[in-house]
């Protein structure tokens, strides 16, 4: 397959889970009890943080239309943020998965009404050996986790095997939309390493599609998106505030990658579906 890692950086999903181990509480600070981007209509939104990355996690439930008594799986569920917001709104069971055992233990740890109509649970997993049995789930849904797998192909599979016939999985990712210009390879690297990314090219509707998926729907919304970076650097230096020493240089290095990350007009975020036939 022509699926062209832009840089190559194989992290074991060891170093992923203590990369979130780590930082997963620097992230939920920045982005409003969430661990993912936000998303606003335009450059005049001055929607909150919280309710715009909750706006994120409603355009993928939006797009995965669950239906009542539905099994979900969360493909890279963090510590339980959008199973949380699915599971208050929609009659499903949700299982999210993570390679992180601190987010793990958040999303246990949260407390779940008894007046929603779903419920989630969560454990630890690895989605390139995902261990369920073929028709687990009737949906599937993957929020900026698999920019973190090495082999992207084999999580592919893996949750198109875990999907029963007519299930829909949803992507929310970022990836790269063009040839990077030479000044930005080296700190895209950087930035990689540092986060423990494999970002690709554009290349998502292969991966579904050579992994039996039927692609109903490719959206991008970079744009929308995009002041998350922002958001996410100036938490990161207040936080290398309040430390010292090591700690501190990392978090301020945090910061400034995470800021020329949302500066690269080749980095897209897109939010992909694709259906089991």
């Amino acid at each position: 397959m022509s699926n062209t890692m832009l840089t190559q950086h194989p992290h074991t999903p060891g170093e992923v889970g203590t990369m979130y181990n780590d930082y997963t509480d620097v992230f939920n600070r920045a982005l409003g009890g969430n661990i993912h981007v936000g998303y606003w209509d335009d450059d005049f939104d001055d929607t909150p943080v919280p309710e715009a990355t909750d706006r994120l996690s409603g355009l993928v439930a939006e797009r995965l239309a669950p239906a009542e008594g539905d099994d979900l799986i969360d493909v890279g569920c963090g510590h339980g943020s959008t199973a949380m917001y699915i599971a208050a709104r929609h009659a499903v069971q949700i299982t999210g998965v993570s390679v992180s055992k601190y987010q793990v233990e958040l999303a246990n740890g949260r407390p779940q009404p008894a007046d929603v109509p779903g419920q989630a649970t969560f454990r630890v997993a690895d989605a390139m050996e995902l261990p369920f049995a073929d028709e687990s789930f009737h949906g599937a849904y993957a929020i900026e986790s698999l920019m973190h797998m090495k082999d992207k192909e084999a999580a592919m599979r893996h949750i198109a095997r875990c999907l029963r016939p007519g299930g829909r999985l949803v992507v929310a990712e970022a990836f790269l939309g063009g040839e990077l210009d030479r000044s930005d390879v080296a700190l895209m690297a950087d930035t990689c390493s540092f986060f423990k990314l494999s970002m690709t090219s554009d290349v998502y509707r292969q991966l579904m599609e050579e992994a039996g998926l039927k692609v109903v729907d490719l959206t991008d919304v970079s744009e929308n998106i995009r002041r998350s970076y922002g958001i996410m650097a100036d938490t990161w230096r207040e936080a290398a505030r309040e430390v010292d020493g090591a700690k501190a240089s990392e978090w301020k290095t945090a910061a400034d990658l995470t800021e020329w990350f949302g500066t690269v007009s080749q980095v897209r975020y897109g939010l992909m579906t694709a259906v089991r036939p």
